[in-house]
């Protein structure tokens, strides 16, 4: 008989839904629950990343962003490069200020040294010309002790060698003119003589020789220069020739 309501209980679609309900329910609230944590536990975590956000929004606000801190740095690196190149700048001017003073020293240097030289620049002359002033000196007494004219002429004409090989050694060399095409550039003609035994324009007689100092004269020579014979009717047969300083005479260039 029990097997018989059972069979019929389980039978009955109603009884069974009756059964569902009531082993349902009981179930129900602790679901609910368990989604409504859920639930509430997504919100909060959707909530929290937003308050972060807001929290670090605040603070890039705050904070300087990459492009003021490179303007920053860029400041502080052209002070650092001015401080720099004042350092270098002030570096040259001590240094050109010692370049200058060290280059008036040396020019203050020289300028003595050239004085000095200047000054001081015949006495290498003056030595070697004191022996020949020694023997001139005792050419002078022997002429009063002795009348041999022989002799003082010797004499001199050595003292006269002595002094030529003074003046040679100071490359200063006496003017070879005679029997010379006249040259006016080392000559310096005093009077002119008509004649047939040189050509014309040539020195015949050196009235004082000249001397010359490496490739400048010292003192031209006096020189008589020769000319043609004058036709018939002229008068006379030399020409004194004047000379005026600084004045071109027609002795200097004569004619041909």
């Amino acid at each position: 008989m029990s097997k018989k309501q059972t069979n019929n209980h389980s039978n009955n679609p109603e009884h069974v839904k009756e059964e569902h309900l009531q082993n349902a329910t009981p179930d129900r609230p602790e679901s609910d629950a368990r989604n409504s944590a859920s639930v509430q536990e997504e919100r909060d975590t959707n909530e929290v990343p937003t308050a972060e956000a807001e929290v670090m929004s605040d603070e890039q606000i705050q904070q300087p962003t990459p492009e003021q801190n490179a303007g920053t740095i860029s400041a502080e690196d052209y002070e650092k490069e001015i401080a720099a190149l004042k350092q270098e700048a002030e570096e040259f001017r001590n240094r050109a200020m010692r370049w200058q003073a060290e280059l008036e020293n040396y020019q203050k240097r020289i300028a003595r040294q050239l004085a000095e030289e200047r000054r001081y620049a015949a006495i290498d002359l003056i030595r070697d010309l004191l022996p020949v002033y020694d023997n001139l000196q005792r050419a002078a007494q022997s002429a009063e002790q002795s009348h041999d004219v022989a002799q003082i002429l010797q004499g001199l004409r050595m003292i006269l060698k002595q002094w030529e090989d003074v003046l040679a050694r100071h490359h200063c060399q006496k003017i070879d003119a005679l029997q010379k095409p006249f040259d006016p550039n080392v000559h310096h003609a005093i009077s002119r003589q008509a004649t047939n035994d040189v050509p014309p324009n040539t020195v015949i007689c050196v009235a004082q020789d000249g001397f010359i100092l490496h490739d400048r004269v010292v003192r031209p020579s006096q020189v008589v220069v020769s000319m043609a014979l004058p036709t018939a009717g002229s008068e006379g047969s030399s020409e004194a020739v004047p000379s005026s300083p600084g004045d071109e005479s027609p002795g200097d260039h004569p004619p041909s």
